[in-house]
Parts: structure tokens; C-alpha cells; sequence
């Protein structure tokens, strides 16, 4: 064989290792944080409280951090974290996930330094944040994971923590393809995508949603938000993947909406079909010390991109890919 082939087939085979990689105890502690929070317990975006809600989940997410200026680390209290939405709950997953990996083995690697940069600014006053200061999508870690675009997966990037990997069915629409030879998957095609057999329960995901079909719009095919009212934006969610279902459907665990009752909404593993979803970007942690770097990233910072497509622009897959750090 020669020398060219031999290169070759060793990328190839690095290529298909990567998607081996994984950090077990991390992946366990993912697991057991998703297990510590409650079931269902409402889903609430608001920012000031009802008759049906009392508290909002902005509350509830800066109550749950619970972290005293003298503090090692957040108290994080997750049976308290409700009501909720999608964006809190993966982010204080993460959080969770990080402190229970920290605790095995007595390790301790992520100082208090790296947990304050990591506190989430929701507007309300504490100790902490005695200004009531609110964190922009783009502006600190809280600020980048509920951005639009792949925020978790830019913050692994940024900190060196874990690899990302995306799938993706293409525009339906001409105007949203950016290469004139992209294509639109058929639903066989896309249900055999390797992105599906490359993910592992535990890994993160930014779902962007195939609305094609119910709603006529092309809008899983848009990456953030120009900033123009009627017209089509980016429909996504965080999650995390926890595999397959007997029929092969995704099934992911999040917070979820739940339109006719938000009191039932919330906490919980939901499931769709591969086809109601036309991007997802998998992001896998693999060197969770690698969050003892937090601390290098002040509450104020701000990541130009993830900044831009939250009402600026829309962002471009060459762009996802390069901030997410994706080949």
C-alpha cells in the first residue's frame, strides 16, 4: 500500500475512533445529575410570576446556584430548580454533571473561582450579583449555553473540554441552502445519517427543529436570529441524548413545554422521530477538569458570535462549525 493510502487510512481511522471516545465517570455523573432533578414541575419562560406559576424559573435557577462569596462551590439544590425551560435545565445539568465529577475521588479540580464565573445572572439581586444584573445570550457561560446557535458546544471548545459533531438534512428551501449542490435528505437517507450512530447517552445537543412538514417553514434550517420580525428564525432546544427508543425514535431528556398545560410541562425524557429534527449538534465532554479554565471567563465577557446571532444576524454552518471546532 502506498504511503498516500497509508496517510489515508489512518485519518480514517482516527476519524472513526473519536466517536469511541468517552470519559465514563464523566458520562455516569451526567446520568446521576439528570436523576437528582424533580419530575415535570412546569415550564415557564416568564420573568414575572402568576397565578399559576408564583415563582419563575429565573428565580428558582438563582436560587438553585445558592453560592455565598466564602463558598468552595455552588450549593446547587436541583429538587428546587422549578419551574423551568429547556436552556435552564441543560445548563444547570451541566453544572450538576461538573459537580458531581469534581466530588468523585475527593478530586476538587474546579476551584470557587471557576464556579462564580459559571453562576447564571438571571436579574435577580443576591450577594453576588447585588445589581440584579441579567447576562445577554453571547455574554458569559450562562449567556453563551441559552444562546441561539450551539452555545454548549462553543463553551466545550472554548475550554478545551470535549470534541462536537453534527448532522445535518440540508435546506428544503433554495433560499436557506448555502451550497448550490446541498441537498434535502429523504427520510431514508436522513434516518441513516451516520451522526445518529456516531452519539452517546450523556452527550449534549442543540436540536434544531424540522418544522417542514407541519408548518411549511424551513426554519431548522436557520442558525440564530437576524433581528427582523416576521420573518423565519432559528427553532431550536438544548438537550441531552439518551439514546433510542425500540423503533429507533430519539429520545432526549430535557425541560418541555407542555402548550395545553404548562403546569404538566417540565423535567422529563421526551421522544421524536430522527425526521422532526433537520440539524443537531452532539457535543461530548470528554476532560471535565478542563472547566477548572472557567474562571478565565468573566461574567461581563462576551463571544462575539454567539452575540451577533442573537438578534443581529443569522450565523452560517461554515461559522457553526468552526466555533464548535466540528471538521
Amino acid at each position: 500500500m502506498s504511503a498516500l493510502l497509508l496517510a489515508a487510512a489512518s485519518n480514517t481511522a482516527n476519524a472513526d475512533n473519536k466517536y469511541e471516545r468517552v470519559n465514563a465517570e464523566w458520562q455516569k455523573a451526567v446520568e446521576a445529575a439528570i436523576d437528582s432533578f424533580p419530575a415535570n414541575g412546569g415550564y415557564y419562560m416568564g420573568r414575572n410570576s402568576n397565578a399559576q406559576f408564583r415563582r419563575t424559573a429565573w428565580r428558582a435557577m438563582n436560587e438553585t446556584f445558592g453560592m455565598q462569596p466564602t463558598d468552595s462551590q455552588p450549593r446547587l439544590d436541583v429538587s428546587a430548580a422549578t419551574p423551568s425551560f429547556d436552556d435552564m435545565a441543560i445548563y444547570l445539568a451541566l453544572l450538576k454533571s461538573i459537580q458531581l465529577w469534581d466530588a468523585g475521588d475527593g478530586r476538587q479540580d474546579v476551584p470557587n473561582l471557576s464556579w462564580f464565573s459559571m453562576k447564571p445572572f438571571c436579574g435577580v439581586t443576591d450577594v453576588i450579583n447585588n445589581q440584579g444584573y441579567t447576562q445577554t445570550d453571547g455574554e458569559g457561560l450562562w449567556g453563551m449555553a441559552k444562546a441561539n446557535g450551539p452555545g454548549i458546544a462553543v463553551i466545550v471548545k472554548e475550554l478545551g473540554a470535549g470534541f462536537s459533531f453534527m448532522g445535518y438534512r440540508g435546506a428544503k428551501t433554495g433560499k436557506y441552502r448555502e451550497d448550490k449542490d446541498e441537498l434535502y435528505l429523504t427520510d431514508e437517507e436522513w434516518t441513516a445519517d451516520p451522526v445518529w450512530s456516531q452519539a452517546r447517552k450523556g452527550d449534549f445537543m442543540k436540536i434544531f427543529w424540522n418544522c417542514n412538514e407541519n408548518t411549511g417553514s424551513d426554519c431548522g434550517a436557520i442558525i440564530g436570529d437576524n433581528g427582523k420580525p416576521g420573518e423565519e428564525q432559528e427553532c431550536s432546544m438544548n438537550a441531552i441524548f439518551m439514546g433510542y427508543d425500540g423503533d429507533g425514535n430519539v429520545m432526549y431528556w430535557s425541560s418541555n413545554d407542555n402548550k395545553s398545560n404548562p403546569a404538566n410541562g417540565g423535567y422529563g425524557v421526551a421522544v421524536c422521530r430522527r425526521t422532526d429534527i433537520q440539524r443537531v449538534v452532539f457535543t461530548r465532554i470528554t476532560e471535565p477538569e478542563k472547566f477548572a479554565e472557567a474562571k478565565k471567563w468573566r461574567a461581563s465577557k462576551v463571544h462575539k458570535w454567539l452575540k451577533e446571532i442573537g438578534g443581529k444576524r443569522h450565523g452560517t454552518g461554515k461559522e457553526l462549525k468552526k466555533q464548535c471546532g466540528i471538521d
